[in-house]
């Protein structure tokens, strides 16, 4: 019986003694995790001023619009920043701050390329069928008689912004598509 205690007490010992050796790790079993980020990016701020955001530091604030459509009044606004090199488009979220200002979220961008000196861009003054709805926003192309229209036809693009999925969508049928001119009859 001692033979046989003796006989476990050293294969356990070699045992053990074999388990505590570090196993060498093979290349394939290496897995590189990808970096953290820690950076904000764009949608992260909530802000008073967009130019709180650094990206749009070098922007100028061009026509703003608050979104009064069905039971979202008040709750979203688009705006539109521009420099020398580009447009863009942002849809905004307005955060409730207990105070008569405001502070927004920046829900869905886009930007618009290759602008042209004749063309201009139309907020929360268009319908889509004769349907009023300030969701949409538009590129108009002017022409001689601009002053003239009470609406604008000439329509080359229009987007809307989607308040279910927070999303700015490109509205393919631009052909019932037309944009109140603000500042005709003045």
């Amino acid at each position: 019986m001692n033979k046989i205690l003796t006989f476990i007490l050293i294969f356990l010992t070699f045992n053990c003694i074999d388990n505590k050796k570090e196993k060498e790790i093979q290349p394939e079993e290496v897995v590189k995790s990808k970096p953290i980020k820690t950076e904000k990016n764009i949608f992260d701020f909530v802000f008073r001023d967009i130019k709180e955001i650094e990206y749009f530091s070098n922007f100028e604030v061009g026509t703003s619009s608050v979104i009064n459509f069905e039971k979202s009044k008040w709750e979203y606004a688009i705006s539109e920043m521009q420099n020398k090199q580009k447009r863009i488009i942002i849809l905004e979220k307005i955060v409730e701050t207990g105070k008569p200002e405001k502070k927004f979220q920046i829900l869905d961008t886009i930007h618009i390329n290759n602008f042209k000196t004749n063309e201009f861009m139309s907020f929360g003054v268009c319908q889509n069928n004769e349907k009023a709805d300030s969701r949409i926003f538009t590129v108009i192309e002017s022409s001689e008689n601009d002053f003239d229209l009470e609406i604008y036809t000439n329509i080359k693009k229009a987007w809307k912004a989607n308040l279910e999925t927070k999303k700015i969508e490109e509205i393919s049928d631009i052909s019932g598509v037309n944009c109140m001119n603000e500042s005709y009859g003045i």
